[in-house]
């Protein structure tokens, strides 16, 4: 009966309703299915691993450490995205339906502005070398000199089109048109591009599955990490100058402190994806990027002031002769962990821009430089060693800048700031615009 339903009602309409259930079913699991999988498991796990042998217990350890969530989230969705934009290409009867999978499984991305943008290029970069086979096939025919105008003038069009890396893109379909042996009619034509935006469709669908939130909880998510992250290495420096630490230590800190630039770059990434997302989403303002974006420029102050510290605890232990680190600072390095524990979850929480978790923070800096004051005044009293007094000058120096960073008070976050230059208004700017103008003319 299903099958007599299906092969009644015409393909586009199956294709459509088969396409919006996907996105239905997209938002529910990330919205609703998602957190209830993961609360389940977790419950799961810590009910199960106790009882596990010790080999089984180790090889789960490893299979977590080993396995990153959003690697194994998109190998799935890029799999169900290949099969469901077949599945759609085929049942419109689409020449070629592994154009629609290749489409999609290129389309799947972090979010489904991401999925549109490459989406977008690779559209372009399909009409283009559909555009360059059919000029060189009518030029010099199918030979070796055809092939290489084709590889040649395709990827040169798709850099002055700008496509970046999807500029292969325009020689890739060229030639992928040439290996068919398809003579390139107006009919194959619009097939194929409408495989490839049945992909895009696909792509942008199941991308939010991806991540499983939103660009604007990502870069919180991300900023939040790089905090905690600094605010680890901060305690394990304050810890090894108050217990003692060796050239080892030391030198395994100085490394975590550079790695520390990877996790940057994932801020930075996320912060700038959700720049360009908010400038044509409907719910996200432009208001709500300021304020990561001046998180962000102040973590990566944070990141080069605590780089700074492990290298001048480094070179106190590697460098013979070289003044010690006093025992004194290592309380101000934890204070200043605690600092950016308290930024990190202010950060992930999007309802406490304002209120006690705001309060606590400045409580913990101004705490801070109390710390600092009475530390620097300690050492200056009991130590006679300059050499001694330079170095904890150097890194109470850094922890300062660290707290005007959080703080949001050092002049150096000003410098390098693009000022806001003329430019097209973000869709979520307009809208208000546009309905207090359209409520105005009926009011009249």
């Amino acid at each position: 009966m299903f099958q007599s339903f299906l092969s009644s009602t015409h393909p586009i309409t199956v294709v459509a309703v088969g396409l919006t259930l996907c996105a239905v079913v997209a938002t529910l699991l990330r919205r609703k299915v998602k957190p209830a999988v993961e609360l389940t498991c977790r419950a799961l796990l810590a009910r199960v691993l106790p009882h596990l042998p010790a080999p089984a217990r180790r090889l789960a350890r490893r299979c977590r450490d080993r396995i990153e969530p959003d690697t194994a989230r998109s190998v799935l969705v890029t799999a169900a995205a290949a099969g469901i934009a077949w599945t759609a290409a085929d049942t419109l009867h689409l020449v070629g339906p592994i154009t629609a999978a290749i489409s999609a499984t290129l389309s799947v991305q972090m979010s489904s502005h991401a999925s549109v943008r490459e989406g977008a290029q690779r559209l372009v970069g399909t009409l283009a070398g559909i555009g360059v086979a059919v000029v060189v096939w009518g030029a010099f025919g199918i030979n070796e000199w055809g092939v290489a105008v084709i590889a040649g003038c395709g990827l040169a069009l798709g850099r002055l089109l700008r496509l970046g890396d999807g500029s292969a893109t325009v020689p890739l379909t060229s030639l992928g048109i040439l290996v068919g042996g398809t003579v390139v009619t107006e009919s194959f034509v619009w097939q194929r591009v409408a495989a490839t935006v049945l992909g895009i469709v696909v792509g942008v669908i199941v991308s939010p599955l991806v991540s499983g939130m939103t660009p604007l909880e990502r870069a919180r998510w991300k900023l939040a990490h790089l905090s905690t992250e600094i605010a680890a290495l901060l305690g394990r420096l304050g810890a090894g100058v108050r217990d003692g630490y060796d050239r080892d230590q030391a030198a395994a800190w100085l490394a975590r402190s550079r790695e520390l630039d990877e996790d940057l770059a994932d801020a930075v990434a996320a912060v700038d994806e959700l720049g360009r997302q908010a400038r044509w989403s409907l719910t996200t303002p432009m208001t709500r990027v300021t304020p990561l974006d001046q998180t962000l420029r102040a973590l990566e102050h944070g990141v080069q002031q605590v780089n700074s510290v492990a290298r001048s605890m480094f070179d106190a232990a590697a460098t013979p002769g070289s003044p010690g680190v006093p025992g004194e600072i290592g309380q101000v390095l934890a204070t200043a962990a605690d600092a950016f524990t308290a930024h990190a979850a202010l950060v992930a929480d999007r309802h406490a821009d304002s209120g006690p978790d705001t309060g606590n923070l400045h409580e913990l800096l101004n705490g801070l430089r109390e710390e600092r004051h009475r530390t620097l005044r300690k050492v200056r009293t009991e130590v006679d060693d300059t050499g001694v007094l330079v170095l904890t000058g150097s890194i109470i120096t850094d922890i300062d800048r660290m707290a005007g960073s959080l703080e949001r008070s050092a002049p150096a976050l000003t410098v390098g700031v693009r000022e806001p230059g003329p430019s097209i208004p973000a869709v979520s700017e307009v809208l208000p615009a546009v309905r207090l103008i359209w409520e105005k003319a009926l009011s009249r």
